[in-house]
């Protein structure tokens, strides 16, 4: 059985029936020296194998009277043990190369060696084959021969071949090499940055030395490479600037070179060439050049927009390169834009916590501004204000999603605080969908999966917004929605009960899914199996060689999900201002009020201010100012008037217009306007105020204004600015009530004054009173019509509440915004048309002058001929006036953007944009002033 088994059987099984060598063990060692004495093997005769005795291998103990502690003494350097010269060579006894701790009859087998069988040893088992005179059959020692006789060749001055190194050393140095670590042959320089060899003239056995120090080179480029990635993954990650795109970035290059490091270990124990070295490290150095490349396009980015963008690019770059290559880049930019778009999924409401009002998603195209206000009773407060900066939003996302994210975000802040326990923000929604959130895919079966999920979660939180606005705001009742557990009792210092009771379902139902398939790893591309495919196999799977191109993949990936949300949150707040905090009525108040549209306040405001018959509301001394008291602007000679002179003439007229007889006695003093509806002194500069103090000047009563505060969250559509356009419109309008007062009362002061019946007074009066008219009429005609624009608009979306296109909040406050432009322009009150209305306000200077002349009791005889130099000033403004009006009306577009009533698309029409073409039909349908 102990038989050595014969070459040559290749189907023999030499182990199959052998028995263990002890079971001999009593035959061959009769003594028991074998286990208690230290003496060598007594072999069988005739062995090669049979360890001579020798005093040389006893092992002495040292003296006690001699010994002393030490240091140990060198150890000698790198050359005694793995670098032998190509000249010397260090001869080690045959005894001391031996195994003394092997059995026997294993160090028997060990030495069976198979050799290469001849047709001649085939026959004749003697047969001893002949030496081959041929170098490339003579193994790294000829080689080495060969090598060696060239350098006794060579001229003096050093060994050509170069030193031999030991091909076990060597191969170890290099593959520590190539993961960027030191090692006995190789160190790292910080000076120059870079790897160099210990030993400068080392060679491999078997190789040249020109051949090892350009495999040599190889690695040390691989090492350099490695060095600098682990470089850039500390100063990214120890940076005190440090976004989390760059920390991604830094742990996707940190994955990759452990990657790297794990493929070359597992596979570097059966390596035995350098052949074999550089085939293992082929792929390995292509991703270390790939992520040096990216490293190094990277390098000067502090911001994590730029840094996505720059990635982005990179990848749309790399869209036709190898499968591999593209499927790596791809990997590392999902990853680094991973916090972008968790923050982002934050602020579109997709996780289950909302953010703070107070906050937004850090390193994002989202600001927190703290805006500094006043409250009714005059007292500040800092409210949160969102700004967007489309600057600063990476270039995957296009510009158009990129306002519908800000937008759906900051609606849903307003939807946060103003209706807490809606199912968009609380967190109490318990379905898988809830848990929606952005996420790259990359093939079109994932895209159909978030497609059907997107849906999935419309149809969902549709279900649940029905449900709580059948059931209101009550907690049982809400409880009660689908996905959402039995109620507990409990209590939480930071989280209402709801809220809490919601969290912790939401918690249980995560823990109660099951886990995701092991399939579902290779559809991530962020998953593991991307890096050992990266190594292990070059053929593309089927989802990388038909995925979708990359151009198209954040509008596929995407859009469904920002889609739904945004429909869902603006379905929303539009209920929530339509049905909970009456939108309609606000902008009523502001059309009746501000635009003039109710008759009794227009005729009490009017008859307030002009009225001469009115009792004069001054202070004046023995006079009483019961009863109804006015202004008089126009009949007296004292102005501005005191502000308790302002409020008796005022008193009542908003409260009376606007509650009518709903209120009795002294209970209109209890009740408030909404929104702070009252009049007030409006700021002005010194010049502007200098202007005021003239009574017959057009802008008299510039310093009366309409006060109104859009509550919140009207103030979301009904903006500062816009209420700014509408204190401009209520001052217009405002001037154009005086001076139809103003004309309409010349009639009556020409009954009184004999001199008004003189030829230039009565022309001057009626060409004044048809200006004036017309101008007027356009005016209130024009903000009518634009009016009704809006109120179409506000119509078709509040029928629209109980359907599911609704159109947006931000949409429907463009629209207001745009309805005002187009009225500005329709009154004159545009920045280009400056000019314009300072011609204007001329006209209507002329014209109070001449009422000034007519009221005037006194005659001499030179009034007529001062009228005539104003009237003949007048119509020279006249026609300018209508020259440039003919020029406005032929532009196109003059009249802004155009917004169809019903139009879904937010646009006035460019038909309804100039409007000036009927300013002119009214003024001169004869052509009187062409003439």
């Amino acid at each position: 059985m102990d038989s050595v088994v014969e070459d040559g059987k290749a189907f023999a099984l030499p182990d199959l029936w052998k028995t263990s060598t002890l079971a001999h063990f009593d035959e061959q060692n009769q003594d028991n020296r074998f286990l208690f004495n230290l003496e060598p093997f007594h072999l069988k005769d005739g062995s090669d194998y049979a360890i001579e005795n020798s005093k040389d291998l006893d092992l002495h103990l040292p003296d006690l009277s001699t010994f002393t502690y030490g240091p140990i003494e060198d150890l000698g350097a790198l050359d005694a043990s793995s670098v032998l010269s190509s000249v010397e060579s260090i001869e080690l006894p045959p005894a001391l190369e031996e195994d003394i701790w092997a059995f026997p009859s294993a160090k028997e087998e060990e030495q069976v060696t198979l050799k290469s069988k001849s047709w001649e040893c085939f026959y004749d088992k003697d047969f001893q084959e002949p030496r081959t005179v041929y170098i490339s059959e003579g193994g790294p020692e000829a080689f080495g021969a060969a090598l060696t006789i060239g350098d006794g060749r060579a001229n003096v001055g050093g060994l050509e071949s170069g030193r031999v190194i030991k091909s076990g050393p060597l191969l170890k140095s290099l593959i520590q090499l190539g993961l960027g670590r030191d090692s006995v042959l190789y160190r790292y320089d910080e000076g120059v940055k870079s790897f160099s060899a210990t030993v400068e003239d080392g060679r491999m056995t078997g190789c040249s030395l020109e051949i090892s120090q350009n495999s040599s080179s190889i690695f040390i480029g691989y090492g350099n490479q490695t060095k600098y990635l682990r470089t850039c993954i500390e100063n990214m990650q120890n940076s005190s600037v440090s976004t989390p795109a760059l920390v991604a970035l830094a742990g996707s290059f940190s994955r990759f070179l452990l990657s790297i490091e794990a493929h070359v270990v597992a596979s570097g124990t059966a390596i035995r060439s350098l052949l074999q070295l550089q085939a293992l490290y082929e792929r390995p150095g292509q991703v270390l050049a790939l992520l040096n490349q990216v490293a190094e396009k990277t390098k000067d980015i502090k911001t994590d927009d730029e840094l996505l963008s720059k990635l982005y690019d990179i990848v749309q770059d790399a869209e036709h390169a190898a499968e591999w290559h593209h499927s790596m880049l791809l990997n590392i930019f999902a990853t680094v834009s991973q916090p972008w778009l968790e923050s982002a999924s934050s602020w579109l409401g997709l996780n289950s916590s909302v953010i703070s009002t107070s906050q937004a998603p850090p390193h994002s195209f989202v600001g927190v501004v703290e805006a500094l206000h006043q409250n009714e009773d005059l007292r500040e407060r800092n409210d949160v204000e969102y700004c967007f900066d489309p600057s600063i939003v990476p270039t995957f996302i296009a510009g158009e999603d990129a306002r519908i994210m800000f937008e759906t975000g900051t609606n849903l802040k307003l939807l946060e605080t103003h209706k807490p326990d809606h199912p968009l923000v609380r967190p109490a929604v318990d379905s898988p969908s809830r848990a929606l959130g952005l996420e790259w895919q990359c093939s079109w079966e994932q895209i159909e999966r978030t497609q059907a999920k997107a849906q999935e979660y419309l149809w969902n939180l549709q279900e649940a917004i029905r449900e709580f606005h059948i059931h209101g705001e009550n907690s049982e009742a809400i409880s009660r929605l689908p996905g959402v557990s039995e109620t507990l009792v409990l209590k939480s210092t930071f989280l209402s009960e709801d809220a809490a009771k919601a969290y912790i379902s939401s918690s249980i139902t995560a823990f109660e899914r099951p886990l995701p398939p092991m399939d579902a790893l290779t559809q991530s591309p962020n998953s593991d199996r991307l890096l050992w495919s990266l190594f292990n196999s070059d053929q593309p799977s089927e989802q990388e060689l038909f995925a979708p191109p990359i151009s198209l993949l954040p509008s596929l990936s995407f859009n469904s999900i920002i889609s739904n949300q945004a429909k869902l949150v603006n379905q929303a707040c539009l209920r929530l201002l339509f049905k909970d905090h009456r939108l309609h009525s606000h902008f009523s108040i502001l059309h009746s009020y501000s635009l003039f549209g109710d008759g009794v306040f227009a005729s009490r405001l009017s008859h307030a201010l002009f009225d001469p018959e009115y009792k004069s509301a001054e202070r004046r001394k023995g006079h009483s100012r019961a009863g109804v008291s006015g202004l008089k602007l126009g009949s007296r000679d004292t102005w501005p008037p005191a502000s308790s002179e302002l409020r008796l003439a005022l008193m009542g007229i908003l409260t009376d217009s606007y509650f009518g007889e709903r209120l009795e006695g002294s209970s209109m003093f209890r009740e408030e306007l909404p929104g702070g509806l009252s009049f007030a002194i409006r700021e002005m500069s010194e010049d502007e105020l200098r202007r005021c103090l003239d009574p017959d000047s057009v802008e008299a009563l510039d310093f009366l204004r309409l006060q109104y505060k859009a509550p919140a969250p009207v103030n979301a559509v009904i903006t500062e600015t816009s209420l700014s356009k509408y204190d401009a419109v209520f001052k217009l309008l405002l001037r154009a009530v005086r001076m139809l007062f103003v004309v309409n009362q010349l009639f009556s002061d020409a009954k009184q004054a004999s001199k008004s019946s003189h030829p230039p007074f009565q022309r001057f009066r009626v060409e004044s009173h048809h200006f004036v008219s017309a101008v007027c009429t356009y005016f209130f005609d024009g903000v009518q019509s634009n009016w009704h624009i809006l109120e179409h608009r506000l119509r078709e979306t509040k029928k629209a509440l109980d359907h599911d296109d609704t159109g947006s909040l931000t949409s429907l406050r463009d629209f207001h915004e745009q309805v005002l432009e187009k009225m500005m322009f329709t009154l004159i009150l545009r920045k280009r048309q400056v000019q314009v209305m300072k011609l204007l306000e001329e006209i209507f200077g002329l014209v109070l002058l001449f009422a000034r002349r007519t009221r005037d009791k006194k005659s001499n005889v030179d009034e007529s001929t001062d009228v005539a130099d104003i009237h003949e000033k007048f119509k020279k403004k006249v026609r300018v006036f209508i020259s440039v009006c003919r020029g406005l009306s032929e532009r196109r577009g003059e009249g802004g953007t155009n917004v169809h009533g019903g139009s879904s698309n937010g646009h006035l029409s460019e038909a309804e944009g100039n409007t000036i073409g009927q300013l002119l039909l009214r003024l001169e349908m004869s052509g009187f002033y062409a003439r």
